[in-house]
């Protein structure tokens, strides 16, 4: 068709694995400069409200911005719970997966480079947003609060992620379902464990926070894979026909 002032927008190119893999790594290279990036350099000015609101919105606004391309799952507990229910093959999870890490390598390395270092008087949080428990990064609750926070938080963010994907729901809202849930998520828990409910943002903090926070990285990778593991059964269990198996996530936007 010739380029004419009446001619129509052409379709946008259809998914690909190369294009699913670099929306996640810009996706959750954007969730953690917004996220982690607020509490690092305005936690001071917006407290934990403004916080929680700007991983709510940064997730909200990629969900508008690369759900077309690939769902804008930007957290691995995500895209597990999309395998485990059959909505995704293991290749593309694993495009997925790495892709998520690299962008929340990315977003670490930038915070880590606008903070000079991670120079503790540019990081109002003194540990550069990581999570943890404990006296190691100052919090009164432990690793029991912890497992409690990660499991059944992640299991409601990854439930109502799931839910947007059934049959029925309201074209459109999608998004602003799971943005909410995320900044409802961090206004409920932020002082227990700084919040992660996403391996990605969790390794993309303590990769860079010059504190023990790897040591206690472990948790936030095994507890979220357990509550993405749950919202899984959950979902299965009250939204799919039994003998029904989903459509592949790829298949339909293809």
């Amino acid at each position: 068709m010739s380029d004419t002032g009446d001619s129509l927008p052409l379709d946008p190119p259809a998914p690909t694995l190369v294009r699913m893999f670099g929306a996640e790594a810009v996706g959750t290279c954007v969730l953690m400069l917004i996220g982690p990036g607020s509490a690092i350099i305005a936690s001071g000015t917006i407290g934990n409200v403004g916080v929680s609101l700007a991983f709510g919105f940064s997730l909200l606004a990629m969900a508008y911005t690369i759900g077309h391309v690939s769902g804008c799952h930007i957290n691995p507990a995500v895209t597990l719970s999309f395998f485990l229910t059959k909505k995704m093959s293991i290749q593309t999870s694993i495009y997925y997966w790495v892709g998520q890490l690299l962008g929340a390598l990315a977003g670490g390395l930038l915070l880590y480079v606008l903070t000079e270092g991670g120079d503790k008087n540019l990081d109002q949080t003194g540990i550069f947003a990581a999570n943890g428990w404990g006296a190691k990064i100052g919090s009164q609750y432990g690793l029991g609060s912890v497992v409690v926070v990660e499991i059944f938080f992640t299991a409601l963010l990854v439930f109502v992620v799931l839910s947007t994907t059934t049959r029925g729901y309201l074209v459109g809202f999608g998004g602003l379902a799971v943005g909410v849930t995320l900044g409802m998520i961090h206004l409920a828990t932020i002082p227990v464990d700084n919040t992660s409910v996403n391996p990605a943002r969790s390794f993309g903090t303590a990769v860079f926070s010059g504190t023990d926070a790897l040591s206690q990285l472990w948790a936030f990778i095994v507890f979220p894979i357990v509550g993405a593991v749950l919202a899984g059964f959950i979902h299965r269990a009250l939204f799919e026909p039994r003998g029904v198996a989903p459509a592949p996530a790829e298949a339909r936007v293809k």
